[in-house]
């Protein structure tokens, strides 16, 4: 049987606990050493050549969970942080296939080269709330010692900054397109015949529930960051779901030129969940897949029933995500759009674990194209009579 594999990027050896405790002492007695990192307003740590932290400032510890200095000693940053890759990868902090990407990683990797280097890094933590996004600009300074190699690290917090920028892009971006829409069907209205004018009524009542709901996403989005959104469950058909996303996006400007189908294997299922919200996380997916889409193709929403007998929710389009952006998937501030856009897998992450209980996965490959998934509890699934019954 082969080895289990222990790194995917950076080394992955750890030094032990009296080489650890060495280090702290030699960089101890250097003077106003310890002053000049406390001196740092945002939290800073030095690192020995195995990348682990052997001295660390206040700011530095009260970022983490609350306990003695020493608890962070002899880890990695993104150990101590609590990063979701880092629990996940084969031996700690650098050592998974996401941490290929991660600014944090290069940097200090960078760094070790002798050349201090600055990085924007995207971390997400697991608290007893939930997951928890954090945006951090990373820089990494070498420092020689007695002939040994340390990396000095520091953390500036740009979350707050990161997310109004964001907020504010695609805010404005995707009502400002809506808006549009809406103000080119109104100046031909009066030009068309009363036929046609039926067909742009639709059009204007199908842009109106679009402004609408890119208005209520970015407002629910802010109040799920802050752990303020209701959720309010009801029963809701799995058809009625599906049919209120294709309706949302059918006339839409990014669905022109592909085809939007939709598949349930369930059609008599109902889901108790918040509809709303369901539909929020859906219609994200549904709208990356469009835009991920080539003209002429299609993008299928589907629904069935899960082996544990809970109900899955899928989004597929033809398209394969490249490794660079499958790294760095359902971060808040990743985007494959340019600067600003981005936080639709990351806002259907967020609403899907935090509020539907639910899971989200995705896979993506050459012969079967890029598949989302929202998997939802069996607890939450019920059956119902055929609609004809129930009208």
């Amino acid at each position: 049987m082969p080895p289990a594999v222990e790194t995917y990027f950076a080394s992955p050896g750890y030094d032990d606990s009296r080489a650890v405790e060495a280090d702290q002492e030699r960089l101890r007695a250097v003077p106003h050493l310890v002053d000049f990192l406390e001196a740092f307003p945002t939290p800073a740590v030095i690192l020995n050549p195995s990348r682990q932290i052997v001295l660390h400032n206040g700011s530095f510890a009260a970022t983490l969970p609350a306990g003695e200095h020493d608890l962070f000693l002899g880890l990695r940053p993104g150990d101590a942080l609590g990063c979701i890759n880092a629990a996940d990868a084969p031996s700690g902090c650098g050592t998974g296939e996401p941490c290929r990407m991660c600014g944090a990683v290069l940097s200090i990797l960078q760094a070790q080269t002798g050349e201090r280097h600055v990085e924007e890094c995207r971390i997400t933590v697991a608290e007893e709330e939930g997951l928890r996004s954090l945006d951090y600009r990373v820089y990494a300074v070498p420092l020689t010692l007695d002939g040994r190699a340390y990396t000095i690290l520091t953390l500036m917090d740009i979350s707050d900054e990161k997310r109004r920028r964001i907020l504010e892009r695609i805010f404005f971006h995707d009502v400002l397109n809506t808006a549009g829409g809406l103000r080119s069907i109104a100046e031909v209205f009066r030009f068309v015949s009363e036929a046609e004018q039926e067909e742009l009524i639709a059009n204007l009542e199908s842009l109106s529930n679009q402004l609408i709901e890119e208005i209520e996403a970015q407002r629910d989005l802010l109040a799920a960051e802050q752990h303020d959104l209701p959720v309010s469950e009801t029963a809701v058909s799995t058809s009625d779901i599906l049919e209120h996303i294709v309706a949302l996006y059918r006339y839409n400007r990014i669905a022109e030129g592909r085809e939007l189908r939709c598949i349930n294997v369930a059609p008599d299922a109902v889901v108790v969940t918040d509809a709303t919200l369901l539909a929020r996380a859906l219609g994200n997916l549904t709208k990356n897949a469009l835009e991920a889409t080539a003209d002429g193709n299609a993008v299928t929403l589907s629904c069935g029933m899960s082996d544990d007998g809970g109900t899955i929710f899928s989004v597929h389009n033809p398209g394969v995500i490249p490794e660079s952006v499958r790294l760095q998937m359902f971060q808040r501030s990743f985007s494959t759009k340019g600067p600003g856009r981005g936080l639709g897998t990351y806002s259907v992450r967020l609403l899907v674990e935090r509020y539907l209980e639910g899971r989200v996965r995705f896979t993506s490959t050459a012969e079967s194209g890029t598949r989302f998934e929202i998997h939802l509890p069996p607890k939450a699934v019920e059956t119902i009579p055929q609609k004809e019954e129930r009208q």
